[in-house]
């Protein structure tokens, strides 16, 4: 019998394309919509950084690692828009390392966990709610799952969006 889970996750990305309000971030959804098999949950070897260059530089890529009763998440590569971003050094760190550096970082972990435990695509909007270097009124992100086996999720790739007041150094354009 066929998972539905395929099928949520493109419902779930379609509802997001329609919300948000960086062209980037609809770029990337439209892209991750476009390698989506409809039988299963698309793998890294289906995600193709080369098909989205001027992309890159918000991608995220999370390593998931199932460590005896406790998950884990390890950053794996990550676009300089985000290491320019971030407070604190972010590069081939796990998630839970992070967050003790990072007052309200637990978010981090929390929504990339609800990725895993719903299978579905995770749309972030709104003011930030922990530090970040640059100074910006609304942080979109959207964190979809990716699965080797095309159901269980072992990686994570998210792409970020920071906007905020004109004249904001370095910040990049929606």
């Amino acid at each position: 019998m066929p998972s539905v889970l395929p099928q949520r996750n493109i419902a779930a990305l379609h509802e997001y394309l329609a919300k948000v309000q960086s062209a980037r971030l609809a770029e990337f959804i439209r892209y991750m919509l476009s390698i989506h098999p409809a039988d299963r949950l698309p793998s890294r070897c289906d995600f193709d950084p080369l098909q989205i260059p001027k992309l890159l530089s918000g991608v995220v890529l999370v390593t998931v690692h199932r460590e005896d009763m406790r998950t884990r998440f390890r950053m794996k590569v990550v676009g300089q828009d985000v290491i320019d971003a971030s407070p604190v050094k972010i590069g081939q760190r796990y998630l839970d390392e992070i967050i003790t550096e990072l007052p309200n970082g637990s978010v981090i972990i929390d929504t990339r966990q609800a990725v895993l435990e719903t299978g579905v695509a995770y749309l972030r909007q709104g003011p930030p709610t922990m530090p970040f270097t640059f100074k910006m009124t609304v942080l979109e992100y959207v964190h979809c799952p990716l699965a080797e086996d095309g159901e269980t999720i072992d990686q994570i790739v998210s792409f970020f969006s920071y906007r905020g007041h004109k004249g904001t150094p370095n910040l990049p354009t929606p």
